[in-house]
């Protein structure tokens, strides 16, 4: 079965079947090209479809009244944006495209048809959304607890854990299209404390930055200085499939 982003990314977490291959498939119908740097949507906006991001990478970000931002989270191709907003009348948040990417849009409605016809695929969703609210617990201890050192390191890590669920072929050595003014706003730091700290990694011979993003060298030695625990990323959809699945035969 030939895999894109979306499916390899469910793939991670369970075995799927073809024709739950084919709803996610479904999922990445209506591909929209959008430039980098362009608006998705902006918070306070009503919300709509949901979307697969197919190709490119894309941010979350909130605009503060002093006119500066906080990065909420990064998305990178196979994974679903809009969930967040599930429940509420308007965006809690804007999307903007970090680079040229592709998303597909589909209606609210396609996703419940989607839960309805299979019960794993139900249970990864569910399963990808308690990962990234505890993607969020830990960016808050990361920004609260950890050194700039830390913390810069530790979202490094982060991130190239997250591409390695969804990316088929990930880049040898792995490069990120993260720039230093995004990975401050992310982490509350000042842009001139990230170039301080890239400055130390590139020096150590840990990162280098090509024309554009950040590139990682040692990995290994990154997870060191981060003290990475990889626990938060680690999630348990059998229990939770054994489970659905007791449910199921008592209702039979």
């Amino acid at each position: 079965m030939e895999s894109g982003c979306i499916i390899k990314h469910f793939e991670s977490y369970a075995p799927i079947s073809r024709s739950e291959a084919d709803l996610l498939a479904s999922l990445e119908k209506n591909p929209k090209e959008y430039g980098k740097n362009s608006n998705v949507w902006c918070q306070g906006d009503t919300p709509g479809d949901f979307y697969s991001l197919k190709r490119g990478w894309a941010y979350s970000f909130r605009d503060l009244e002093d006119g500066t931002r906080q990065v909420l989270d990064i998305y990178v191709p196979g994974n679903v944006i809009g969930l967040r907003d599930y429940a509420f009348r308007s965006r809690v948040s804007g999307l903007r495209m970090l680079t040229d990417g592709v998303l597909c849009a589909f209606p609210r409605s396609r996703l419940t048809e989607v839960f309805a016809e299979s019960l794993l695929l139900c249970n990864i969703f569910f399963t990808i959304g308690s990962r990234d609210q505890a993607i969020l617990i830990e960016r808050l201890v990361n920004m609260g607890r950890r050194s700039a050192r830390e913390k810069v390191a530790h979202f490094l890590v982060e991130t190239v854990y997250r591409v390695d669920r969804t990316v088929t072929q990930p880049n040898q050595p792995l490069h990120l299209p993260l720039t230093q003014s995004l990975i401050a706003d992310a982490l509350g730091l000042s842009a001139v404390h990230v170039n301080r700290v890239f400055q130390e990694l590139k020096d150590e011979g840990l990162v280098s930055s090509p024309n554009s993003g950040v590139q990682l060298l040692e990995l290994n030695r990154l997870k060191e200085i981060a003290k990475f625990d990889p626990t938060y990323l680690e999630e348990d959809i059998q229990a939770a499939m054994g489970e659905a699945g007791q449910f199921r035969q008592l209702q039979t």
